[in-house]
C-alpha cells in the first residue's frame, strides 16, 4: 500500500461499523480482503451476524452510505465484498466456534425468518436448547418467500439455515403457535416471538377488491413457492419500496411487456435502495411519480386504474415532504393487474395472549425486547414494522442477549473467530483516482428472460483492488470545529456531507441564526468539502496524530 508505515495505532469505530444495525466490523474485513485474507475476512464477519451469504446478496448496505470513500468518489462496495468472502473464505470461523456447555434451559422461537433464526443460532452458542417453530413449509422467512431468487438463490440461503440446524437448532415447519402462553406451560424456559409482517395491506380505495388486484407479499410468495402467477400484459405496481422494485422486476420475467411503478412522491422520495431501482429501469420498468390511485374498476378484460395527480407538500413524520393531492388533476390507464406494494402488516392470533399498540405491533421494552408476559421477548418486523434483513439481525442478537440473561446466563453473545489486528501498516494516502470497480451482472437483455442472479460475485482481484480503496477511517481522527456566533445558518456544511457531521441546531446565535452545531465529529474523514463550501469559513478541521 502506497505511503504506509507499520505502527499500532488508537482505533475508533468508523462510521460504517456504527450504522451497520448488527455492528459488523467492516473496516477490519475489508482491510483482511486486501491482504488476501479471505479466510479471515469471513471469520471477522461471522463474529457479527450469522448470515454472511445472505447479506453479501440482499442487504440493503446501510454501511455504504456513509462510507467515507463517498466524500471523495464513491463509496466502497462493502456488501459485494462481503459476498466474495462468504463465498471465498473457508472455515476457519468454524474452527474457531466453540458452543459452550448445556445449560438445560428451552428456548421456544416463534418464526424462522432472520431475526429468528439469528436469536436461535446465539441462544445455542450459549448452550440453550433451542426449537424453532415456522407456519411455513419451509424455513428462511421473508428471505425465502419475499425476495426473488434473481437477488438471493435459495441453496445459499439454505446453507446459511443449515449452519443454524448444525448447532443443534430443532426447526418445526408447518408449525403454527398462536397461543404464547402454552408453549411457556408445554416446559420452554423463554419465548422469542419473531413471526414478521407477512400480510400485505390493501390500497384502500374503491376496486381495491377485484380480480386481478394483487399485494405484493402473495404475489412475491407464490412465485417463490412455484405457484402459477397471474400476471398479463400490462402491469400496475402501487408503492416505492424494495417490495415494488421486486415485484416489477418479477413481472417483466413473466413476461408482462408494459410494468409501471406509480408512487405518490419523487424518486428522490423512494425508499427502495438505488442501485435497485436503476436496475429495474434498466429491464424496461417504467416509473410514474406524484401519482395516487383514486379508484379501481373493470373495464372490458382489463381494470380502469383512475390516479390523481400530487404535489410535494411539508414534511410528515418521516421526514419526507407530505404528497398533497391537486384537487381536479387525474387521470386513468388500463392494466390487466394492480399489484399493491405499498406495504405489510402484523398478524397475530387474537388468543396470542400479548400486548400490541394501536398500530398492531408488538409492545416492548425497548433496551430487552421484553413483552407483557413473562419469559416472553418480541422482535423483528412485529415489533419495528417492515424493515431490512440486517435490522431483523440486529434484533435477533439483542433478543437473545435479554433471553440469555433472562435465563441466568450473562447475556454477553460477542466471540472472537479471528486474529485481533496488533501493528498494521498505517496509510493515510488518499489516491481519489481509483473509480469503483464495476460489479459484473448479466445483460438487462438475457436476464429479463430468466431468474438467474443478476449480480455476480466478484473474483479475488476484482475484490483486493476494491478494499484497496477503503481509507481506513477507523484510524483516522480529525477535531471538527465550528463557530457558532459566526454561522449564517445555510446549511451547506450539512448539504456536502453525507457523514453525518453536522445538524440544525437548537439555539440562536447573536446574530439571530439556529447555527448548526457539530453532530458527530468522529465520522469526519477530512475531505475538507465543508470548510470550502462555508461562505465565511466558519469550520476548522485538523488532524489528531
Amino acid at each position: 500500500m502506497q505511503g504506509a508505515t507499520c505502527l499500532k495505532a488508537v482505533r475508533k469505530q468508523a462510521a460504517c461499523q456504527r450504522y451497520c444495525p448488527a455492528g459488523i466490523d467492516v473496516p477490519r474485513y475489508i482491510r483482511a480482503i486486501a491482504e488476501g485474507k479471505f479466510d479471515e475476512s469471513l471469520a471477522i464477519i461471522r463474529e457479527a451476524i450469522p448470515f454472511p451469504s445472505v447479506c453479501g446478496y440482499a442487504c440493503f448496505a446501510p454501511c455504504e452510505v456513509r462510507c467515507g470513500r463517498g466524500q471523495f468518489d464513491e463509496s466502497v462496495a462493502i456488501r459485494a465484498l462481503k459476498r466474495t468472502a462468504a463465498e471465498r473464505g473457508g472455515e476457519l470461523w468454524k474452527r474457531s466456534l466453540k458452543p459452550e456447555s448445556a445449560t438445560g434451559r428451552k428456548v421456544a422461537v416463534v418464526g424462522a425468518g432472520p431475526s429468528g433464526l439469528t436469536a436461535a443460532y446465539y441462544l445455542a452458542l450459549k448452550g440453550h436448547e433451542v426449537t424453532v417453530f415456522e407456519s411455513k413449509s419451509e424455513a428462511g422467512g421473508m428471505m425465502r418467500w419475499a425476495i426473488p431468487e434473481y437477488r438471493l438463490p435459495r441453496d445459499i440461503l439454505r446453507a446459511e439455515i443449515d449452519v443454524v440446524k448444525a448447532l443443534g437448532v430443532e426447526i418445526k415447519t408447518n408449525t403454527r403457535s398462536e397461543f404464547i402462553p402454552d408453549l411457556k406451560k408445554s416446559g420452554y424456559h423463554a419465548v422469542y416471538i419473531a413471526c414478521g409482517a407477512q400480510k400485505g395491506i390493501p390500497l384502500g380505495i374503491p376496486g381495491d377488491d377485484l380480480k386481478g388486484v394483487l399485494d405484493a407479499v402473495a404475489f412475491l410468495e407464490a412465485l417463490n413457492s412455484g405457484r402459477p402467477v397471474p400476471v398479463g400484459k400490462r402491469a400496475a405496481v402501487i408503492g416505492g419500496g424494495n417490495a415494488a422494485i421486486d415485484v416489477a422486476r418479477s413481472a417483466i420475467r413473466l413476461g408482462a411487456t408494459e410494468v409501471k411503478i406509480f408512487y405518490r412522491r419523487t424518486r428522490k422520495e423512494m425508499p427502495a435502495h438505488p442501485d435497485e431501482i436503476d436496475e429495474a429501469v434498466a429491464e424496461g420498468v417504467k416509473l410514474e411519480f406524484l401519482s395516487a390511485p383514486f379508484s379501481i374498476e373493470k373495464q372490458g378484460d382489463g381494470l380502469k386504474v383512475v390516479f390523481d395527480c400530487m404535489e410535494l407538500g411539508p414534511p410528515d413524520s418521516s421526514g419526507r415532504p407530505r404528497p398533497v393531492c391537486k384537487f381536479g388533476y387525474n387521470y386513468s390507464e388500463v392494466f390487466d393487474n394492480v399489484i399493491a406494494a405499498i406495504s405489510q402488516k402484523v398478524v397475530l392470533g387474537k388468543n396470542s395472549g400479548i400486548s400490541l399498540d394501536n398500530k398492531g405491533l408488538v409492545e416492548v421494552d425497548v433496551n430487552s425486547l421484553s413483552t407483557n408476559l413473562d419469559g416472553v421477548f418480541a422482535g423483528g418486523d412485529i415489533v419495528s414494522g417492515p424493515a431490512s434483513i440486517i435490522e431483523a439481525i440486529a434484533q435477533g442478537k439483542n433478543a437473545a442477549s435479554s433471553i440469555d440473561r433472562y435465563l441466568g446466563g450473562d447475556g454477553d453473545i460477542a466471540f472472537s473467530l479471528a486474529m485481533e489486528e496488533n501493528e498494521i501498516g498505517m496509510n493515510f494516502y488518499t489516491d481519489t483516482s481509483a473509480p469503483r470497480v464495476e460489479i459484473p451482472c448479466l445483460s438487462a437483455g438475457v436476464r429479463v428472460n430468466n431468474f438467474d442472479v443478476v449480480e455476480k460475485t466478484l473474483n479475488s482481484f476484482l475484490a483486493r483492488k476494491e478494499a484497496d480503496r477503503c481509507l481506513w477511517c477507523d484510524y483516522r481522527q480529525f477535531d471538527v470545529e465550528l463557530d457558532f456566533e459566526g454561522c449564517k445558518e445555510c446549511g451547506y456544511c450539512r448539504e456536502v456531507c453525507h457523514m453525518d457531521v453536522f445538524a440544525q441546531g437548537s439555539r440562536f446565535n447573536a446574530k439571530g441564526y439556529r447555527a448548526y452545531v457539530v453532530k458527530n465529529p468522529q465520522n469526519c474523514v477530512g475531505c475538507m468539502k465543508c470548510f470550502y463550501s462555508c461562505p465565511d469559513f466558519c469550520i476548522e478541521i485538523k488532524g489528531v496524530e
